[in-house]
């Protein structure tokens, strides 16, 4: 059961009580607008087109934020008396699911071109400048998809003469100027190349056009240029996660046997409340359901459980399943073909954002010149608060202060440095010393972005004070509290000091405020309003009471002293994460049994896993057709993955080496007869013992042990389940 929820509604209904939390409006996922290019020109295989299809279906039905619109646009050339450009996909909102379905149906009308095989790429950026134009909310993207280079030698739209490559020359020119309007109107160009593709020319669209980012991790435009069709769904995901600063995961590349069932398993983060699980099936015969992380399988239509779901593409090569606030954790997605069905191997990706508010505090809320200010900044979600540095990696928390004639960056750190109180809290803080010549009002911005997340801002316009400081604040909390560990229901002790320098009583009031979704807390009302005599310091203690129904796992709250005569003057606030848990219900003999017999039981386990995972004794035989093309074997010591490469000798030979590691490695790991294979691209293929894969072209891997066990285990891990019933024996295909 969800208690976020209930917790929400709870803090809700005491908005008036003294010392608690007031809500602010849940955050929103950014709507994006998207253009896909795909080329149609006669040069296109059927294969290249089915792959290209699928391609643009995985973003027309990736896509999650009900306001953001995409067309689909195939192109070719008017040589041969046809229009340059083919609009399958007018511009389409995704907001329902019968609009996603549109989509879906759509792309099928992708077609390769009977007649030309000429390629204007001008035709088709125009096209889809023509969409992007204009003051639209959110990223403006185009992904162009191409297998050729630009060819308009036979189109008299570039002229009515071709003498000497003047259509070409005069397409290109108008291509330069596209890319200035591109970078005028903020439209960034990804494209995509596949077969005999012009490098420079596919990079001129990259870096001509619009360099904005997402965020400070994510990078700008770049071409990306794949070996065959086979990779272009991985590589617009790639530049898709990029460009619209979402999460993805790993392709998950499933073979499912003729009338067969298989299941794969896919991971959405915590951090992810909008998202959509993407089935390429390859056959529209082939059923998908969808099994969430507690064992229920989901509705594909309606809600269930706090989640909200809608299902499009099942009649379609690629089906998805978008789901607002989903259950975080594994995944199942149960494959089933029908007989008659030849074998393929099924595809299966998440793609995900989180709509996220940042809170931001800033330390004297009015500084005076020359003082050192501390910034903090944190994020929460529509359901819960974000502390987990793994679920952060991705994202960049970056702050700046700006006054008359000056901007300096504020470095943030969540390592215990440089004001920042607790490391791996998930509030990242910096200090800065406000200049000595700013005057009247100084702006505190900070920004939370990255690949994930749809990114948020915040300001704080702080006034200057140019005389001695009269009325301001500090505070602290027992040193022997563990944030980490905070049980429902306990109270925290805290100290509040005031400083009263106005020559007259003050009344000071400590409240609590901008709590995370599901967090319930308060300070009991009687300590929230603090008699201050009027010069000196006073402290006063208070306790932070966490709720009984307070959520499970991180909360956060920002707690902030202010002048009860006018209480937006906030003199001191400070953001606070905890880590709310269940206490266990053992004690004394009870916690020392368990505790011996989990260590017992770990180290059975470790030793067990550590065999099972050993590669010591795997060779991997390389195969050009039906050609051995040598062999490698793991170095005889204890390791869990053997790193290869594969390259060509000087005689234009295929040839394994071993790897330290990097972007063009192979990894190869096992858990006892059951092996799984990394490729360079990301995607993850398991495979059998002796099974032979291809892996580029002609060229395939098998696996063989060489090594008899020095113990009998069993093949299979007892803790763990394997993901095939059914699996062809060959046929397969690394994407």
């Amino acid at each position: 059961m969800r208690l976020s929820v209930l917790a929400s509604t709870a803090a809700a209904l005491l908005l008036s009580s003294p010392g608690v939390a007031q809500q602010q409006p849940e955050p929103v996922i950014q709507p994006a607008n998207i253009v896909v290019l795909v080329d149609e020109s006669s040069s296109i295989s059927a294969q290249d087109m089915d792959r290209e299809r699928e391609a643009a279906a995985l973003i027309a039905l990736g896509e999650f934020a009900p306001s953001s619109t995409i067309a689909v646009v195939g192109f070719g050339s008017d040589n041969g008396g046809q229009s340059p450009v083919d609009v399958v996909c007018p511009p389409s909102t995704v907001a329902t699911a019968q609009d996603r379905q549109r989509l879906s149906d759509c792309t099928r009308n992708l077609k390769s071109r009977t007649a030309g095989d000429g390629t204007d790429h001008a035709a088709a950026m125009q096209q889809a400048l023509s969409y992007l134009k204009g003051d639209k909310q959110g990223p403006k993207l185009i992904f162009l998809l191409t297998d050729g280079k630009l060819d308009v030698t036979d189109s008299p739209r570039y002229g009515p003469d071709n003498i000497g490559d003047q259509r070409n020359r005069t397409a290109h020119d108008l291509i330069g100027t596209l890319l200035q309007e591109a970078n005028k109107e903020k439209v960034q160009t990804w494209p995509l190349g596949f077969g005999n593709v012009d490098q420079a020319q596919l990079d001129r669209f990259a870096k001509g056009s619009f360099q904005g980012q997402c965020g400070a991790k994510a990078p700008t435009p770049a071409a990306t240029v794949v070996t065959s069709s086979a990779d272009v769904a991985r590589a617009l995901i790639k530049a898709f996660q990029a460009g619209r600063c979402v999460g993805a995961s790993d392709i998950q590349r499933t073979p499912v046997s003729s009338g067969g069932t298989a299941e794969a398993k896919v991971r959405i983060p915590v951090i992810a409340t909008d998202g959509s699980i993407l089935v390429t099936k390859h056959d529209s015969r082939i059923t998908v359901s969808y099994v969430d992380p507690e064992g229920n399988t989901v509705p594909k239509s309606g809600t269930q459980g706090g989640s909200t779901f809608q299902v499009s593409g099942e009649n379609g090569t690629v089906e998805g399943l978008r789901i607002v606030n989903p259950l975080p954790g594994e995944w199942t997605v149960k494959i089933a073909s029908a007989p008659g069905v030849p074998a393929l191997d099924v595809s299966t990706v998440v793609m995900y954002q989180g709509a996220i508010r940042s809170s931001m505090t800033v330390n004297p809320p009015a500084p005076q010149p020359g003082q050192e200010v501390t910034v903090s900044l944190s994020l929460q979600t529509r359901s819960r608060s974000i502390t987990d540095p793994d679920e952060l990696r991705d994202v960049a928390f970056t702050a700046d202060l700006a006054g008359d004639g000056f901007t300096t960056a504020i470095p943030l750190n969540d390592d215990a440095q440089n004001g920042d109180s607790r490391g791996r809290d998930g509030i990242y803080s910096g200090k800065i010393v406000v200049p000595d010549q700013a005057k009247g009002t100084v702006k505190f911005t900070g920004t939370v972005a990255g690949i994930g997340i749809s990114s948020d801002t915040r300001t704080v316009d702080a006034a200057l004070i140019t005389g001695p400081r009269q009325f301001f604040a500090s505070s602290a909390f027992e040193d022997k509290i563990n944030w980490n560990d905070i049980s429902p229901g306990q109270k925290v002790r805290g100290k509040a000091s005031v400083t009263n320098e106005s020559g007259r009583p003050r009344k000071a009031r400590i409240i609590v405020a901008d709590t995370a979704p599901g967090t319930v807390v308060s300070i009991p009302g009687e300590q929230t309003v603090l008699d201050i005599p009027p010069s000196g310091v006073r402290a006063f203690d208070f306790d932070l009471v966490f709720a009984d129904n307070t959520t499970l796992g991180a909360n956060a709250l920002t707690l902030r002293v202010v002048d009860d005569e006018h209480p937006d003057d906030v003199i001191y606030e400070w953001r606070i994460t905890a880590n709310v848990k269940k206490p266990l219900p053992w004690t004394g003999i009870g916690i020392a049994l368990l505790t011996a017999a989990a260590i017992t039981a770990t180290l059975i386990i470790v030793l067990y896993r550590r065999r099972q995972r050993d590669v010591r004794g795997l060779v991997v035989r390389l195969y050009d057709g039906y050609r051995s093309c040598g062999d490698l074997a793991a170095p005889e010591q204890s390791a869990p993955v053997l790193r290869f490469h594969l390259g060509e000798v000087h005689t234009g030979l295929a040839q394994l080496s071993h790897s330290a590691g990097g972007e063009d490695s192979y990894e190869l790991t096992r858990v006892g007869g059951r092996l799984q294979l990394r490729t360079p691209y990301g995607d993850t293929q398991a495979l059998q013992l002796g099974e032979r894969v291809t892996v580029s072209g002609n060229l395939a891997i098998e696996v063989q042990d060489e090594h008899a066990p020095a113990i009998d285990f069993p093949d299979q891990d007892p803790l763990t389940t394997p993901q095939h019933e059914d699996r062809p024996t060959s046929g397969n295909h690394l994407l």
